[in-house]
């Protein structure tokens, strides 16, 4: 699971998204977008003057499910929630050019579960029919970025985005049961123990999700 975990964590933390963005009155923009973390999205941008932007982002997100074997074990993983955002852009000479700063709500997890009957959990075999369930858990965090588009001024342009979320380590959690008794229950809970904290030493430096976003913008 461990080798799953980290490619995974370092695949998501990879934002990609396409957006076409229209506007309403006053320069309200509204957008519809996709990201690799974030799903579909719906953002909304305001222009408070030509060197100032505010933008808001609603994620749903991707629900992407993938299926890997690690050891003994075939595990069912699901990246799960989306990514909401709200941040000001500043367009220092009035073009398309912007730095951003906001804040992340996380609502992004990676959950994993299997099941098999007398598997090897780390270096130790387990008795009965195991269920194993991992989650790797991303808080709220500040972010930063620069790019080119979402400009305050009217009419159609393209987007390109990158940064980081500032997230830190993410949280990690295995728990299990097997139905062979007490004995091989504590047995499965110290040797989860043991590969928790192996995977917790393993994710560790990977403390922000970098920010890559790209998409056609249009206002009113």
């Amino acid at each position: 699971m461990k080798k799953l975990v980290l490619a995974a964590a370092i695949a998501s933390g990879t934002l990609l998204a396409g957006s076409v963005q229209a506007s309403s009155v006053e320069g309200l923009g509204v957008a519809v977008n996709y990201g690799l973390i974030s799903g579909p999205a719906l953002e909304l941008t305001y222009p408070v003057n030509e060197y100032v932007q505010v933008r808001g982002a609603l994620s749903a997100g991707m629900n992407l499910k993938e299926t890997a074997n690690d050891t003994d074990i075939a595990y069912d993983v699901k990246a799960d929630g989306g990514i909401h955002r709200l941040n000001v852009d500043y367009h220092p000479f009035g073009g398309t050019f912007f730095l951003s700063a906001g804040y992340a709500f996380n609502d992004f997890k990676l959950k994993a579960n299997g099941s098999k009957t007398n598997p090897t959990v780390g270096d130790t075999p387990i008795n009965g029919t195991v269920t194993i369930n991992g989650t790797l858990d991303w808080d709220s965090a500040p972010m930063l970025s620069l790019g080119w588009g979402h400009s305050p001024a009217q009419g159609w342009g393209a987007m390109v985005e990158i940064g980081a979320i500032f997230t830190g380590a993410p949280d990690v959690s295995l728990t299990g049961t097997t139905d062979a008794g007490a004995a091989e229950q504590t047995a499965l809970n110290t040797a989860l123990k043991d590969e928790e904290a192996k995977l917790k030493k393993d994710v560790g430096d990977y403390d922000f999700l970098p920010v890559l976003q790209a998409g056609v913008t249009y206002r009113f």
